[in-house]
């Protein structure tokens, strides 16, 4: 809005629309004669009307630096969290979370602040009622307040939220089912003298029968327990009457008397209230200012073009008669600021109006329009030389940022008559419409309550140093930064196209929080142990004929180079093809069964060929109690895994299959279990990342294994251990596997949104989720973004494959670099590029590792438990560091790099998610 009406205000510019692209503001730019393309609601329409080329040309110059200094004065900061869970881990835990991001994406932001603990004012509106009901029935459970959806104005120990004004400390509070209904009554009591201790907005829907006054009670309970408040106001359009009968109810118990604001038909206005309240702590009741004019009255229509809807109730029953529109209501804000932020349509229904009498509002304070009347003064001053009145309600106090008085007297000058009483304001524009009015009623409103016995529940938000987590508008976390409120600002952006309501409806569910805490439990918990190195045949379902491999299940048809290769080496290495060309037509034939090796408790690297004859890590959870299996690692170079299947390549494996692997079995028996969670902790204090540094963690297991390989095998120990001591990546596959059995130990919450599996298979890249069983949701695997070996590059690299991402899946990899500097040499980038991609991996993670800690960050836990709701939500998608394997069928590795897994996989699990 601000770029919108910097550049209209430019020599030469006529009209200017820098706005999201909804329907309402795409039809907007098209009734102003533009012809707009197709887009989206999350795209940007850009609007430009000039009056030459060269004044056209000079605009669009001035906005390009107006988002590019907005951009790079963003990049020149620190990180911010980019979710509300990443901010409390920064803020105070008695934070405010105020939440002003478009409608349909308010309410997975308030629930993620109130399923952390945080009482949250919702700005936002268009949120569904059954949405607003969840959530304050959360907030009960939780101990906090809910205010809003569509709440506008909050004062929390002195700090205004949204829309407020700058009033004095007192001992009034107040409960405002209305945001400027809050902003008059206060105003009005901070010009005669009187403070307010606390101001908490409820949403305009709070009082009607479907939320039955949730928010309403909390609130008169939190300030009935608060010392700093003497006196309870009640502010709100006429209730429901049975959510009225319990809120007499919640009155009667009060010990604090309650005033009762509730406008309707013959009940009392704003001003009456605010005068009652007066009364009612002794103070003296003033002259409210105005600027009348004198103006004589006629008998024109009378148009009200209002920007708050109470106090466009408010004067549509006292005029009693006219046409009002409440331009803050939801169908006029869907994709575009609040009028009292932008004025455009407010200005352009002015303009229209050609007789008659037009009544406005004008409300100061925080958040608002700088300079309200600097917009206004030019139609005010047109619509007068067209012979109409022109009546303003003025809210505000003498400290508002915009100042009361030079508003007041630039809208006088204009030619409008300025009221602090909207009920002033409305009789006058009746009487100058023709239709006199009568004054209020004489009688107050009464004071209730005062002699109860109820102590209330008390809000840590009420009693703390005023502290505020800002998600949405920028313009309102500006004005925190004006009243020097300390506030933790969330870098939000919207979530994935087309996501919002399956994200709403998984937020919702009462399952998630607490599935996801087991489900990320049981993976910490893990505590995996290496016991035993086993043939394939004799542990798994794996009969001469059947091969596994890595990633979703995939037929040949659709399997890539280094898959076909390897399958064809598997073919030649357990004997059932002579040659590479008996062995792929077997294959291309259909006479071999192939299967996913994650549907059978186990994990390979790369391509991932497992078979009969060949030997297993054998990884047990000590902790949970589960077993999973990785294949031993051949080392680098021309190997099965990267579809190679030349003689050198099944001699090897021949060779493991004779000699390493019984000889590790042996060497098992005589050691005993290996604790492999304590051998990762120590190699991520040592400079592994755990999936293409695995140096230290290597080095660790041989000294570990060494004296029982000389025992056990004394004819083999020198040939094992040379063959170890020439592969640094011979501890990949035993961490693998305890990942493998950590992740699994996660499998089969109900409700729970948390990743148990990431896997490719060189063709689609593929996730599993703990509550959603042994589904897959794939998309295409992606080719790395690395350093290539040799001669090759990105034409010679096949896209990623491999059941390594296990690693990421438990927080180790991609989401350890940080701990493992010297890895950028081997996969590109720099240190700074390691450290920022550990750091972004916490935005989409559940917890910190208690065990695997990175020394460089302060041994803060490694990121674990992705969830899939915080993916979609944050359109950070997991970071992998892989190898890379040559597209052509034993070709090899060709490099290594990084990649990340296909969005569509995540929203596809999402959806799924949302109708269990």
């Amino acid at each position: 809005m601000r770029v919108s009406q910097a550049l209209t205000g430019r020599p030469g510019v006529e009209l200017a629309i820098v706005a999201m692209a909804t329907a309402l503001n795409v039809e907007l730019a098209a009734d102003a004669g533009f012809d707009v393309p197709a887009a989206t609601a999350g795209d940007l329409l850009v609007a430009i009307r000039a009056k030459t080329d060269a004044d056209l040309h000079d605009a669009a110059a001035d906005l390009e630096q107006q988002l590019s200094a907005r951009a790079e004065t963003r990049n020149r900061e620190e990180a911010l969290p980019r979710t509300i869970r990443a901010a409390t881990r920064l803020a105070d835990p008695s934070a405010v979370v105020l939440v002003s991001v478009p409608g349909e994406h308010a309410f997975t932001e308030a629930m993620e602040a109130v399923d952390a603990g945080h009482s949250v004012m919702i700005f936002s509106d268009n949120v569904p009622v059954a949405r607003e009901v969840t959530l304050k029935d959360l907030a009960l459970e939780r101990g906090v307040l809910v205010m809003g959806p569509d709440c506008g104005t909050a004062i929390v120990g002195g700090a205004g939220l949204g829309f407020a004004n700058v009033v004095r400390p007192g001992r009034v509070g107040v409960v405002a089912a209305s945001g400027t209904g809050a902003q008059q009554l206060t105003a009005l009591l901070d010009l005669a003298g009187v403070g307010v201790s606390h101001v908490l907005g409820v949403g305009g829907r709070d009082l009607g029968a479907e939320v039955g006054g949730r928010s309403t009670l909390q609130a008169l309970d939190a300030l009935m327990a608060d010392p700093a408040t003497e006196l309870i106001v009640v502010v709100s359009k006429p209730p429901d009457p049975d959510v009225a009968a319990r809120l007499d109810e919640a009155i009667a118990r009060s010990p604090k008397p309650v005033i009762t604001a509730l406008l309707g038909e013959g009940r009392p206005d704003l001003t009456t209230a605010a005068e009652s309240v007066l009364r009612a702590v002794g103070a003296e009741i003033p002259v409210w200012p105005s600027w009348p004019g004198n103006t004589e009255p006629g008998d024109g229509p009378l148009r009200g073009l209002y920007s708050g809807g109470t106090l466009c109730t408010e004067a549509r029953l006292i005029a009693g008669t006219g046409d009002f529109t409440d331009f803050g209501d939801d169908a006029y804000t869907v994709g575009r600021a609040h009028p009292m932020i932008d004025p455009a349509l407010r200005l352009e229904a002015l303009g229209a109006v050609t007789d008659g009498v037009v009544l406005l509002d004008v409300v100061l304070g925080h958040g608002s329009d700088p300079d309200p009347a600097g917009s206004l003064s030019a139609a005010v001053a047109a619509a007068k030389s067209r012979g109409v009145a022109v009546v303003v309600a003025l809210v505000g106090t003498e400290g508002d940022p915009q100042n009361l008085e030079a508003q007041a007297a630039r809208l006088f000058e204009s030619g409008a008559e300025v009221y602090t009483s909207n009920a002033q304001a409305a009789r006058r524009a009746a009487t100058l419409a023709g239709h006199p009015v009568s004054g209020p009623p004489d009688a107050p409103v009464r004071a209730d309550g005062g002699s109860g016995s109820e102590a209330g529940r008390p809000l840590a938000m009420l009693s703390a140093e005023p502290s505020v987590i800002s998600v949405g508008a920028s313009i309102l976390a500006e004005s925190l930064d004006r009243q020097a409120v300390a506030h933790t600002p969330v870098d939000w952006r919207p979530p994935v196209t087309g996501v919002a309501a399956d994200l709403a409806a998984v937020m919702a569910d009462p399952r998630r929080g607490a599935a996801n805490e087991k489900a990320v439990g049981r993976l910490l918990s893990a505590r995996p142990h290496l016991v035993g190195v086993k043939r394939a045949g004799d542990v798994l379902d794996l009969p001469k004929g059947t091969f596994f491999h890595a990633g979703p299940p995939i037929e040949w048809e659709r399997a890539s180079g280094p898959m076909r290769g390897a399958l064809i080496g598997g073919m030649l290495f357990e004997g059932l093809a002579a040659d590479a060309e008996e062995a792929e037509r077997k294959l291309a034939g259909g006479e071999v069964r192939l299967d996913s090796c994650h549907h059978h408790r186990t994990v390979g690297p790369m391509a991932g060929v497992v078979s009969p004859s060949m030997w297993m890590l054998e990884v047990h959870d000590a902790e949970n109690g589960g077993t999973a299996y990785c294949s031993l690692n051949e080392g680098l170079g021309k190997v099965l895994r990267y579809g190679a299947y030349g003689p050198e390549v099944i001699e090897r494996l021949r060779w493991m299959g004779e000699v390493l692997g019984p000889a590790l079995a042996e060497v098992m028996k005589v050691t005993g279990p290996l604790d492999l969670r304590n051998l990762i902790a120590q190699a991520l204090q040592m400079g592994d990342e755990l999936h293409n540094r695995n140096r230290a963690a290597t080095s660790l297991m041989v000294r570990e294994l060494a004296p029982a390989i000389v025992d056990a095998v004394p004819n083999q120990a020198a040939e094992v251990l040379r063959f170890v001591n020439g592969n640094d990546h011979f501890f990949l596959n035993a961490g693998m596997a305890a990942a493998k059995v950590a992740a699994d130990a996660a499998r089969n919450v109900e409700g729970s949104s948390m990743v148990v599996a990431m896997a490719r298979n060189g063709t689609d890249f593929g996730i599993q989720v703990s509550g959603l069983g042994d589904r897959w949701f794939t998309g295409p695997a992606g080719v790395p973004d690395g350093l290539y070996l040799g001669a090759y590059g990105p034409a010679d690299a096949n896209p990623d494959i491999g059941d390594s991402t296990i690693t990421e899946t438990v927080g180790l990899g991609g989401f350890s670099m940080a701990a493992a500097p010297a890895i950028v040499r081997f996969v590109g980038g720099d240190v700074a590029d390691a450290v920022a991609a550990t750091t972004a991996m916490y935005e989409i993670t559940l917890a910190e590792h208690p065990v695997y800690q990175i020394p460089g960050l302060g041994f803060r836990g490694t990121p674990a438990g992705i969830d899939v709701t915080l993916v979609t939500r944050t359109s950070v998608l997991p970071v992998v560091n892989t190898g890379i394997a040559g597209r052509v069928a034993g070709t090899g590795q060709v490099g290594a790099g990084l990649v990340s897994p296909p969005m569509e996989a995540f929203t596809a699990a999402l959806a799924a998610l949302a109708r269990v």
